[in-house]
């Protein structure tokens, strides 16, 4: 009898990141053990990947990281069902808005979380929840609150910039529902890698005071429950 070989994932549920390639995972109905980067695990975790980021993908031998790369190693490794197009101007315009959700969209949901008092205390408390045992999370909690805003604060953001991280984002939203205008999904009638960037985003965003922004947007909202109806996304959202 062959070895058997496990797919591992290292992960925290409070990561977008992490979020895209799970849901990834699980549309291409890769079986895997999701290994949860708790403090206890700093080393084993930077043996595999020394900035000592997640997710990280561990497929036998082979170690992946970063949700793009996982994305693109499982469609290579797991051609169906299709998560990337393969024709050349749907393969672009999945990657350009990949690249906008991991970039643009993630910076703006980022920064309000921590930049907006309303959302400190959730903030504060998702991120310290899986990393350390309780008696160590208001601990943990505050250093991370800490780091947040030292990290911000030396990009030139503080709570001043809420207002106009706030309309920032409102326009993104509002591109996210032009790009929705009379489809199903961002390219069409099936999911793809675009659709999962977004959201990632989209999912993280509704757990703090700016989910309000999707309100006005009923092609988002309809988009939204879409997503989360695929039994695969849904499980993903669920895990």
């Amino acid at each position: 009898m062959g070895a058997v070989h496990e797919t591992l994932l290292y992960d925290l549920a409070d990561s977008t990141p992490c979020l895209k390639a799970r849901i990834c995972l699980q549309m291409k109905g890769v079986p895997f053990r999701r290994v949860t980067a708790t403090l206890g695990r700093r080393r084993q975790l930077a043996r595999l990947n020394p900035l000592g980021t997640v997710p990280v993908l561990v497929d036998r031998e082979i170690v992946i990281v970063d949700s793009s790369r996982i994305a693109r190693h499982l469609e290579a490794a797991h051609p169906e069902p299709v998560l990337i197009p393969s024709g050349r101007e749907a393969r672009a315009y999945a990657t350009l808005v990949e690249q906008w959700a991991d970039g643009a969209l993630a910076f703006l949901v980022g920064a309000l979380r921590w930049l907006n008092p309303a959302n400190r205390a959730a903030a504060i408390a998702n991120g310290a929840a899986e990393i350390a045992p309780a008696p160590l999370r208001p601990l943990v909690g505050r250093i991370l609150a800490r780091r947040e805003q030292r990290r911000w604060a030396a990009w030139g953001y503080g709570p001043s910039a809420v207002p106009d991280l706030e309309e920032r984002l409102r326009e993104n939203l509002g591109a996210l529902a032009a790009l929705l205008d009379g489809k199903v999904f961002l390219l069409g009638r099936t999911a793809t890698l675009a659709d999962v960037a977004v959201l990632a985003q989209i999912t993280d965003l509704q757990r703090y005071e700016e989910a309000r922004l999707l309100a006005p947007l009923p092609d988002v909202q309809a988009w939204i429950e879409r997503l989360a109806a695929v039994p695969a996304i849904g499980a993903a959202l669920s895990s």
